[in-house]
């Protein structure tokens, strides 16, 4: 077991050290709900001789990361773009600025500027050599002096010749993308793929590209473009062959059936996007999310009638866009939508329109061309107003009504590279959950600022008191093994084997990043926090197996204290599993600000050797 322990990243000196000062609970099987006894906090007397070496390795500190600055110490940070008639402005000083929030001025606490800088080969390299075997992290790896890019291609709402379309455009733009430009490739259809972790190769993003493979998607009517299928023989309605009561039904069957669809792909995009910030909240600096799609509608009118695309039924998806946008804010990351159409005409005076709607009316009856037109540009207005929202709210810019996508990346990643990031602590303690709107000016005539709207004033040390419900359907959907890993709380993770005395049973020792964590002090003296630990198996096949998590609550004295925020945060759990290779799901979660980390590992359980005659 001493062998084991001197290969992990983190001391395990603190796991004996912390003992006494956690209290963890029962563990419960994501299979069966049984309770089982948790692992103990105290590691065996062996694994506390933890050599030097290992003293020295330790998970990468996240001070720069807004998420974190924000749930631990409710620092507001503002990334502002700059420009002006000839682009981006690059002399600005924190004198020049001054910030509002609900108008009132902010004292600016932190200041910097960020740009490009000139490429050279070997600069952007991992920040860590890679972990010894059976240690497995979900720490920021890709270091760079840039702005990170990430490239989100959106299957699930873009049908197969526009999704063909934006491929071509993405080669084209990578075929004279400039060195040393740090991008991430994600595909999203009904669920998030990781097709190229950042990279500032465009080699290799070339590469990804031609190897891109369009998605039907499921969720649309007509995913492979074209005319729309007519649910009833052309004329029939019209002349009467058809009662008008059926008809009638028959629309109003519809406006839910298309509400509904709508409403799943409403869901898994924004879980997509959550998912997204999530994985890069352990990123410092600011990230730029270019998301190349149709697009969805951020309100559909109940009095619209289904000619055309137009959706139907009564939906507002203004909260849940609101609620997404905030967690890419808490990210840093701002939004830059495409519109994957280009620039878009009228489909009634395409070559493909039959000059029906969808039964098999004519759209040449008085009124009926009028209103098709006026609902298909309602739902045009919709769409891109929700992708301007999006944009306005974290910072970002919107493209659509263009056909040249690859100047849209490319004018995406330029904007989002020169900025000036400005932080401040809210002279408004009041955390009483309400949108807060900021305002930068500048002292200089003729610069024109982009900055986020705002943020809501939600104590983020109230995560507690939140709807179980929620807070257990997001770590869930963090601990799939279909999400992008989770890098808001930082960890490393031993993984032991079953030994010969439990031959059945995986251990697993979390180490997990005290500056992340939300620690309070009570009338008591002592330090407080909660963390959760879970590790979920799955088969080869992706089967979850079993899945077990322990809570672990501490209160430590000012000298334990001092030594966890010099080293890591402990933790243990235990999982059995029957004979077979698994891959595993390993995941911390703070109870107080509800920051997750996960990341995957892999661990192989030998068949018990046969008992000797």
């Amino acid at each position: 077991m001493a062998s084991a322990c001197t290969k992990t990243l983190f001391g395990c000196g603190l796991i004996v050290l912390l003992a006494a000062a956690m209290k963890p609970q029962t563990s419960t099987s994501a299979t069966g709900n049984q309770p089982t006894q948790a692992a103990p906090a105290a590691a065996s007397p062996a694994q506390a001789q933890a050599p030097e070496k290992d003293k020295e390795q330790k998970p990468t500190p996240v001070y720069e990361s807004a998420t974190v600055l924000k749930s631990i110490t409710r620092l507001v940070v503002v990334d502002v773009v700059a420009t002006d008639k000839g682009g981006a402005v690059t002399d600005l000083k924190q004198d020049d600025f001054s910030l509002l929030e609900d108008g009132k001025e902010q004292k600016i606490r932190v200041f910097n500027f960020q740009q490009p800088h000139a490429y050279r080969p070997g600069t952007a390299a991992l920040a860590a050599s890679k972990p010894p075997e059976n240690v497995y992290s979900n720490v920021a790896r890709f270091s760079t002096s840039s702005a990170l890019n990430i490239l989100l291609l959106d299957a699930l709402n873009t049908n197969l010749p526009h999704q063909a379309y934006v491929r071509d455009q993405m080669i084209r733009y990578l075929q004279k993308m400039p060195e040393g430009q740090p991008v991430a490739v994600y595909m999203l259809s009904t669920k998030l793929t990781l097709l190229q972790d950042f990279t500032n190769d465009p080699e290799v993003l070339r590469k990804v590209a031609r190897e891109i493979k369009s998605n039907v998607s499921p969720l649309q009517d007509n995913p492979t473009g074209g005319p729309d299928a007519e649910l009833l023989p052309a004329g029939f309605a019209d002349a009467g062959l058809v009662p008008a009561q059926m008809v009638s039904a028959m629309q109003s069957f519809e406006q839910e059936r298309v509400a509904f669809q709508t409403d799943l792909r409403l869901t898994y995009t924004l879980n997509a996007l959550t998912s997204i910030a999530r994985s890069l909240s352990g990123y410092p600096g600011r990230k730029n999310l270019i998301w190349i799609s149709e697009a969805f509608p951020l309100s559909i009118d109940p009095n619209m009638e289904l000619t055309g695309d137009t959706f139907a039924g009564t939906r507002n998806y203004g909260p849940q866009i609101a609620e997404a946008a905030d967690s890419l804010i808490d990210a840093q990351i701002a939004m830059y939508p495409i519109d994957a159409r280009g620039l878009v005409p009228s489909s009634m005076f395409d070559a493909s329109n039959n000059g029906r709607d969808k039964f098999g009316r004519s759209m040449s009856r008085p009124g009926r061309m009028a209103t098709a037109l006026s609902n298909e540009s309602a739902q045009l207005q919709s769409v891109h107003g929700a992708m301007q929202e999006m944009a306005d709210r974290t910072g970002g810019r919107a493209f659509y009504n263009t056909n040249g996508i690859d100047a849209a990346i490319r004018k995406s990643i330029e904007d989002g590279s020169t900025y000036y990031t400005l932080a401040y602590y809210p002279e408004n303690k009041n955390w009483n959950g309400k949108f807060r709107k900021i305002h930068v000016k500048v002292n200089r005539s003729g610069v024109k600022l982009r900055y986020r709207l705002g943020y809501y004033a939600v104590d983020p040390t109230l995560f507690a008191e939140k709807n179980q419900k929620q807070q257990d359907s997001a770590f869930a959907l963090a601990l799939s093994p279909d999400s992008p890993i989770a890098t808001g709380l930082p960890f490393n993770a031993l993984v032991i084997p079953p030994a010969e005395a439990t031959p059945k049973t995986v251990r697993v020792n979390f180490g997990v990043d005290p500056h992340a964590i939300s620690f309070e002090r009570l009338p008591d003296g002592l330090q407080h926090a909660t963390l959760e630990c879970t590790v979920h198996a799955f088969s080869a096949k992706g089967k979850l197996v079993r899945g077990v998590a322990t809570t672990v609550k501490a209160a430590l004295k000012p000298d334990t204290f001092s030594k966890v925020m010099q080293d890591a945060f402990p933790c243990q759990q235990a999982i059995d599993l029957e004979p077979g290779t698994y891959y595993l799901r390993l995941g911390v979660r703070d109870s107080r600000t509800g920051l997750i980390g996960t990341t995957n590992a892999k661990v192989a359980v030998a068949s018990a050797a046969p008992s000797k005659p």
